[in-house]
């Protein structure tokens, strides 16, 4: 028995206009997917924040002649609580008191999960946050300590909570 099929011109397009359009097709799924659970944009008006630049880089520099030295002391997580401790100094090592500090707990992964803190004093140059609902993992801590005299300073550290 011969079989009577013979493969042409036009077999041969439709299998590569077909295979070509699977591709496409497949494409733009995963595309649509990714830029659904992830827009590419960290910070909110991003352009905006760089025209204004020059005042973050002025911002750094009083901060800097200002002396201030900012670290986490502590920070540690039990059953979904999460206890975080900064300790802050003036250039000449002592103590600075009277803060006003304030922040966020970043995931850098998911804007979903972000927590505020509320800094109280519990000691010279000490201040504690508590906060609930906090996941073991990588996160950022954003905070701003605001003195009597209007004096600013801004802390941006990385941290795992375990």
């Amino acid at each position: 028995m011969t079989s009577t099929f013979r493969l042409t011109g036009k077999h041969v397009l439709a299998i590569i206009v077909g295979f070509f359009m699977v591709v496409i097709i497949a494409n733009t799924i995963f595309i649509t997917l990714a830029v659904k659970s992830f827009p590419g944009e960290q910070e909110k008006k991003s352009y905006l924040q760089g025209l204004a630049y020059n005042e973050r880089i002025a911002e750094r520099e009083a901060q800097t002649l200002l002396g201030w030295t900012a670290e986490i002391s502590k920070a540690s997580l039990a059953a979904d609580i999460a206890e975080i401790e900064l300790q802050f100094a003036s250039s000449s090592s002592t103590p600075v008191t009277g803060l006003e500090v304030t922040g966020t707990l970043v995931r850098p992964a998911d804007d979903g999960e972000d927590h505020a803190l509320v800094f109280e004093p519990s000691g010279p140059g000490r201040y504690r946050a508590i906060v609930e609902g906090v996941a073991p993992g990588a996160w950022r801590l954003d905070a701003i300590a605001l003195s009597g005299d209007g004096e600013k300073f801004a802390l941006e550290k990385r941290m795992t909570l375990e």
